[in-house]
């Protein structure tokens, strides 16, 4: 479900038409303890032989009937959205990318002298993790390469999170009122239409009340099949994908932050609190 979070759908096209690009996205679930497990998928549509669809999907699809498809040369085909992902309990999220995206490119060129079971064997077991002996590791992969880097040395928890992400999308002033409204443990929905943002300041916003530590609720990139989160009566940070407010609205109660148009939106009663409150 995370790995797809708008759901796993089966789409009809024009046989003509482009398709959609993969696009990678991360995601965290987090244990009933608080560990974390961090994951990474990319995303991608594959073609769906039109006899494997029941007759239900062929009337919702607009295929059911041929006879007239095939008297006007209406050409379409059907395609189903598919995953590739990985989990980790490190944030190694940019080799993620290159790894999965090698995955994704095996997957639809071929044929190969490799297998793609090798490739995934050699990844998970066969590429040691950095050590202080040896801080960086370079793996090679076909057409490129990946480094995997000892975290830093810090105080501050290790996580996905990018500040520089976070301030980018927001600006200084919005960045404080969100640390406002974190502090006062508020229900904050992020929601943005590129997926990987979310996790990244979805961990940057929990990450920046250090050391303090966020207890409540905790979903950077929340499936459409789990909005329903949304109701719950305490305190949370959750992000969804912008399409999401296409089919629902959210309770009037939570805080609303658009990270593609660098916007909050703050219920009634939260319209006069600002970071200017804060002590300084």
């Amino acid at each position: 479900m995370f790995c797809l979070p708008m759901g796993a759908t089966i789409e009809c096209w024009a046989a003509d038409a482009q398709h959609p690009v993969a696009s990678f996205s991360t995601f965290i679930l987090t244990g009933a303890g608080g560990e974390k497990v961090y994951g990474a998928a990319v995303g991608f549509y594959e073609e769906y032989r039109e006899e494997d669809l029941s007759d239900l999907q062929m009337r919702s699809l607009g295929l059911k009937n041929r006879q007239i498809r095939q008297q006007f040369s209406i050409q379409k085909t059907v395609h189903v959205r598919k995953s590739i992902s990985l989990l980790s309990h490190w944030p190694f999220f940019d080799a993620f990318k290159k790894f999965l995206s090698q995955l994704y490119k095996i997957s639809i060129t071929g044929p190969h002298n490799v297998p793609m079971e090798r490739h995934i064997s050699h990844f998970m077991f066969d590429v040691p993790y950095p050590s202080p002996e040896r801080p960086r590791i370079l793996v090679q992969l076909t057409h490129d390469s990946l480094s995997l880097c000892m975290p830093e040395d810090s105080p501050l928890p290790q996580s996905g999170a990018s500040f520089i992400t976070l301030l980018r999308n927001l600006g200084p002033e919005l960045t404080m009122n969100l640390l406002l409204f974190v502090l006062l443990e508020s229900k904050i929905l992020l929601h943005s239409l590129r997926p990987t943002v979310l996790t990244e300041v979805a961990e940057a916003v929990s990450t920046m009340i250090f050391p303090f530590h966020w207890q409540c609720p905790y979903i950077p990139l929340c499936p459409l099949g789990l909005s329903d989160v949304l109701n719950a009566p305490c305190p949370f940070i959750v992000g969804v994908d912008s399409r999401y407010f296409d089919l629902y609205d959210p309770p009037p109660d939570v805080i609303c932050v658009d990270l593609d148009t660098n916007r909050i939106s703050p219920p009634e009663d939260k319209k006069t609190l600002s970071y200017k409150f804060l002590p300084k």
